[in-house]
């Protein structure tokens, strides 16, 4: 296969699900493990995008404590450091994690914290 650089306009309809989203998943899953290319103006166009409609959350020392409390004393709900972070930053904001992630989805409700499964 021809190595392939990757147009923003299809990075965002992957990252939206906007009216380009069925075609641009489509060649993805066709391009299998070939390695694609991006730019840094792609990743200029991903930041603008999140500046608008994300907000950010910088994890303190805090959230790092509570999360190794959780993957210490949670051992049976096979929780992940990355989970147990993304929970306890939640958990400090008082947010509804939403995620496509059952593992995590899991974890969530042991902890009786809010999560939306996305399927």
């Amino acid at each position: 296969m021809t190595p392939t650089y990757v147009d923003s306009c299809l990075v965002l309809s992957l990252f939206l699900g906007d009216g380009g989203y069925g075609a641009a998943e489509t060649w993805l899953l066709l391009q299998g493990d070939q390695p694609l290319w991006v730019s840094h103006w792609v990743l200029l166009e991903l930041e603008l995008f999140r500046q608008q409609r994300l907000s950010l959350i910088e994890p303190r020392g805090g959230d790092f404590f509570q999360a190794r409390h959780w993957l210490q004393e949670f051992r049976a709900v096979a929780l992940r450091s990355g989970d147990a972070l993304h929970l306890a930053l939640a958990k400090r904001h008082n947010l509804l994690i939403a995620t496509a992630d059952r593992n995590l989805v899991r974890a969530a409700d042991a902890l009786s914290l809010p999560c939306q499964w996305i399927d």
